[in-house]
């Protein structure tokens, strides 16, 4: 805390800003976005047979594991913590016998996650997987709980291989290599046996293809259906199906919408899972270890619809009515499921359902975390409208829009557009702790899903590949123009605003703002202001110094570095006498996505052109903020910022 508050004041003086200055206070007209920040939902837990619950959360501020007894996981919950990770716990597995649980953790944000193993008995934690240059990722328990498959690029850091390994009665752990072999790769699933293995290879999110392996010579058979003009298809496998002799997977073969299909392993004829599916991208899938139920979430215009199956039939499980949002599936196990649902009101809780052993019967669900909403009424926050507005080429965008309680439609407001990461993301309507303190503050927001966005198809996904990387910048300001046409704003008072991806859209946009002002086809500037966090405006020293892993898949979206020239002519740092607004500029110096070199380029380029960006470095966080002071430094820093620029 006190690091990251000198590092700040450092930079203020630097910027030519006084400390104090940025230390006024702006009148809030809501609860506050202190208040806002410190909203919590303990996270959907893993429920040990005996009914133990353990959870992930940060009631201190940065997520640890707690075991908690009973049947519901309060806010307020006396949870025993079970680990003190300086950092934070980045995620964890438990068995499903609850003896055991992975923890998977990185140091200071650099993502580099190692894995050490709690003995749910005794308490003990013990180190498994540790080499601070490494990034290891459990994939999947063996059936027997004996072990777990897991992903490492140790032998290169570029490339990922498959790895199993077998708890050992002397405690040392058994390592075997599975599969090794150039490119990144993952397990889904494992034979009861141990001797076939599901794996993935993912080159982008266009070109993806699976794999059964034979886990004793680690021989490949591609089981990917291959598109017909030679293209490359998305493709991921799901598990294995009753009997371990066809295989469910996921595949984008078919108009360009991810879809599931069955995979005869003997025959290899393909057939269709479930049909009334059709429409939607599949968002997720799951089967359960006795390969008897199938849970998938569908992405329906950005919402996620949860819906269950029993095997092998792909029979329907009726399911209690759920609250429209994003539902995720966080645990199958047995016949209890357990998903969490989030929406503008809702802050993401988890909720459990034993099914019916017979067909027709809906019982009750029970939600099982309850939220600390610092007591702010949620509920009083209205749901998010799904809007489409046309870009430059009339291809249609949707975009949610969020406005405050009460708002007259046609009357101008200060409004932030909201650019999602990736680019292969997409902004779904969930629940956003600073989204929510915005309208609580008089603030529109404007999330646009622009070409390029994931959710609506393989088409639009790759609208923005390579060369067409500037026509997404052009949607993110059609966005702002929808806005002014239609009365929400006025020119001028809205705000661009993004992370990662999301921050090279941010500033971009506000270049292209100020081109179409130059060119003549725009009266006035749209944009008053942008903020950029972990964000990219070289994409050249962007793609040299991210993560050797991470450029083989960026080159695919962004340009090949073999191409300096059209990456100079899509980067934003090279545009710079286009950026005429005031911005906030906010990075974690460990971040081992977006290194901290772009926010310092773009901060250094503003000063001197005699600007004065406000700036939050910090010195313990990675690709993002995760620890609680970190990111109610940066809201505050936020909050004040929009007020005295697009709010005043």
């Amino acid at each position: 805390m006190r690091n990251t508050l000198v590092l700040t004041a450092a930079i203020a003086a630097f910027a030519g800003l006084s400390f104090s200055t940025l230390a006024q206070q702006s009148a809030e007209k809501g609860p506050g976005i202190e208040k806002f920040v410190k909203i919590r939902t303990p996270g959907a837990p893993a429920i040990a047979p005996d009914g133990t619950m353990y959870v992930r959360d940060f009631p201190e501020g940065v997520y640890q594991l707690y075991r908690v007894k009973g049947d519901k996981v309060t806010a307020d919950h006396k949870g025993e913590k079970l680990t003190t990770y300086a950092d934070g716990l980045a995620g964890f597995s438990m068995s499903e016998d609850g003896k055991r649980i992975l923890l998977a953790y990185a140091a200071g944000g650099n993502e580099n996650t190692q894995v050490s193993l709690l003995d749910t008995a005794t308490g003990q934690v013990t180190d498994l997987l540790k080499n601070p240059k490494v990034q290891y990722a459990v994939n999947h328990w063996l059936h027997d709980f004996s072990g777990f498959v897991f992903t490492a690029n140790d032998a290169s850091p570029n490339d990922f291989y498959v790895y199993r390994y077998d708890f050992t009665a002397d405690g040392k752990g058994k390592v075997t290599k599975l599969l090794g072999k150039e490119g990144s790769w993952s397990a889904s699933d494992i034979s009861a046996d141990g001797s076939r293995l599901l794996v993935g290879q993912y080159r982008s999110a266009s070109d993806s293809q699976f794999y059964e392996v034979d886990a004793k010579t680690g021989a490949l058979n591609d089981l990917t259906i291959k598109p017909k003009d030679g293209g490359t298809v998305a493709a991921a496998p799901i598990g294995y199906l009753p009997g371990e002799k066809s295989v469910l997977f996921e595949s984008d073969i078919e108009g360009g919408i991810k879809k599931l299909y069955v995979r005869d392993l003997a025959s290899g004829q393909v057939t269709k899972a479930i049909s009334e599916l059709d429409a939607f991208e599949i968002d997720s899938a799951s089967i359960n270890r006795d390969r008897s139920l199938l849970a998938v979430a569908t992405n329906e215009d950005g919402y996620g619809v949860l819906h269950v199956y029993r095997l092998p039939g792909f029979t329907p499980v009726a399911l209690p009515q759920i609250e429209k949002g994003v539902v995720g599936v966080a645990d199958l196990t047995g016949n209890r499921i357990v998903w969490s649902l989030s929406n503008a009101r809702t802050p993401g809780l988890a909720f459990a359902y034993d099914i019916p052993a017979k067909d027709g019967t809906v019982g009750q669900a029970r939600q099982i975390t309850t939220p600390d909403t610092q007591g702010i009424d949620l509920g009083k926050f209205p749901l998010p409208e799904l809007v489409k507005y046309k870009g430059f080429d009339g291809v249609e965008i949707p975009a949610f829009v969020y406005v405050p309680v009460g708002y007259a439609k046609g009357t101008p407001i200060p409004f932030v557009v909201n650019y999602h990461g990736g680019p292969e993301g997409q902004h779904r309507p969930g629940f956003d702790r600073t989204v929510q303190y915005l309208v609580s503050e008089g603030f529109g927001v404007m999330q646009p899903n622009v070409r390029g966005s994931t959710g609506y198809g393989r088409a639009f996904h790759m609208l923005d590949d390579y060369k067409n990387r500037w026509n997404s910048v052009k949607d993110g300001v059609d966005a702002a123009a929808w806005l002014v046409a239609n009365g929400y704003a006025a020119p001028g008072k809205i705000a661009t605003y993004g992370g990662s991806y999301g921050g090279f859209m941010s500033v971009a946009c506000l270049v292209e703002d100020q081109q179409r002002v130059d060119a003549g086809s725009q009266k006035a500037r749209l944009f008053g202001a942008g903020i950029d966090v972990v964000g990219i405006v070289n994409l050249k020293t962007f793609l040299e110094q991210t993560s050797g892993y991470r450029r083989k898949l960026r080159e695919v979206e962004y340009g090949p570095l073999t191409d300096p020239e059209f990456l100079t002519s899509v980067s934003s740092i090279y545009k710079i006498d286009k950026i005429n607004v005031p911005m906030y500029i906010a990075h974690g110096l460990n971040d081992p996505r977006v290194p901290v070199g772009e926010a310092m380029q773009l901060a250094v380029g503003l000063m001197k052109r005699g600007m004065e960006p406000e700036q939050f470095f910090a010195p313990d966080e990675g690709h993002g903020f995760q620890k609680l002071d970190n990111r109610l430094l940066f809201a505050k820093k936020m909050s004040k910022f929009l007020k005295h620029t697009i709010g005043n």
